[in-house]
């Protein structure tokens, strides 16, 4: 029987494997058989050496043995992986509601994190208006409104779609601990609500107004640190209650130190340092929040103002506008959309809008001078 062996022709095969494995072969001191296992060569290829890196007993050498556990997974099972795969992503979408829907979920944390909250939150809303069973959408919608405190929607997920349902351990922690914070949220809500209610109620001329706002300030401060309630809320309170300029900003920046998700505030912040004339403080602030968030209806008003005083009346416009569309009932949304407007040269869209809101809307008298010529752009932006 041929045993493979066959001098110099195996010699030639094995020279990479260095000098003292061929001297080994060629001393003429051994004349046994080259392939047993204890003289070091593979049982398989019986050329290479011995590979023990791994395993003291082996006997074929890393070639071999890497071939071998590639071998040990028959190409079919690949196969049969790749459909159980495929089956998976088919019951997952259709728990979506299809292909789309699955889309919006994968990339909806993504989309969030450029800055396109809002979209991503509606798109996730949709899918369980659609899909009411899907608790991992319903997570999701929870987890990122929770995220970028947009509490509304989280409580949403929460109350339609989550209670009563069954979810992992972890989940039902994560829940709990959003739960606690949404019911101090709320309570700060209709705390706010009460004491506004009992300090206005008897308000009957600016005087009465302006005691009822230091009262509501002075009420809403005695929470501060208690537990039970957001703090970001109660400052933000504050602040908008504040007749103060100074102390209203102090309480918007502790709000927004408390919780930069907070956007109105971080917006309000930048709006006075432009009405200050300080807008290379207000850029560097709207820039920062605007990549978070380029969907809140203050930051893109705010942000107009500062573009149209600056002169750049057409980014001026296109903010503005968004503005508009996304909230127009929102504070000077509609005031800043006609001036972005007017300063374009689009007077008589301009004026057709005051026109159709003025019955309704209470312009003040600068935002009338602005429209007659009677003040430029930073007069009317500026302090």
């Amino acid at each position: 029987m041929d045993s493979g062996y066959h001098g110099e022709n195996r010699q030639g095969e094995t020279s990479g494997q260095g000098a003292g494995e061929e001297n080994y072969f060629n001393n003429g001191g051994y004349t046994g058989n080259p392939f047993d296992e204890a003289y070091g060569l593979c049982r398989k290829c019986r050329h290479r050496t011995i590979d023990r890196s791994e395993n003291p007993e082996s006997v074929l050498c890393r070639d071999c043995r890497e071939e071998l556990i590639r071998l040990k997974i028959p190409p079919v099972f690949y196969l049969i992986g790749a459909a159980v795969v495929l089956m998976a992503v088919f019951v997952f979408t259709s728990s979506m509601g299809g292909l789309r829907n699955f889309g919006i979920y994968n990339q909806s944390k993504s989309m969030a994190a450029d800055g396109y909250v809002v979209t991503a939150l509606d798109g996730l809303l949709d899918i369980l208006e659609e899909n009411p069973d899907n608790k991992n959408v319903a997570v999701r919608l929870a987890d990122l409104g929770m995220k970028y405190a947009y509490y509304n929607y989280a409580a949403y997920a929460i109350d339609n779609y989550l209670v009563g349902k069954e979810v992992s351990d972890s989940q039902y922690d994560k829940l709990n601990g959003y739960i606690r914070k949404l019911d101090a949220y709320y309570a700060t809500y209709n705390l706010y609500d009460e004491i506004c209610g009992e300090a206005f109620a008897d308000a009957a001329d600016e005087e009465d107004i302006d005691e009822a706002l230091e009262k509501v300030c002075r009420e809403l401060s005695a929470y501060i640190g208690e537990g039970g309630y957001d703090q970001a809320l109660l400052y933000y309170y504050m602040a908008y209650m504040s007749a103060d300029e100074e102390k209203r900003m102090a309480c918007l920046q502790e709000c927004v130190s408390l919780n930069p998700h907070y956007y109105d505030a971080q917006a309000q912040i930048a709006t006075y340092y432009r009405w200050q004339g300080e807008f290379e403080k207000a850029r560097v602030l709207l820039e920062e929040v605007y990549e978070e968030n380029k969907e809140d209806y203050a930051v893109l008003r705010s942000y107009a103002t500062l573009e149209l005083v600056e002169g750049n009346l057409e980014q001026g416009l296109a903010y503005a506008s968004e503005a508009f569309q996304i909230y127009p009932e929102g504070e000077y949304v509609l005031d800043t959309y006609i001036v972005a407007l007017a300063a374009n040269g689009m007077m008589e869209k301009a004026k057709g809008l005051v026109e159709l809101y003025e019955a309704d809307y209470v312009f003040d008298d600068d935002f009338y001078d602005f429209l007659d010529g009677k003040l430029t752009l930073e007069e009317y932006y500026t302090g």
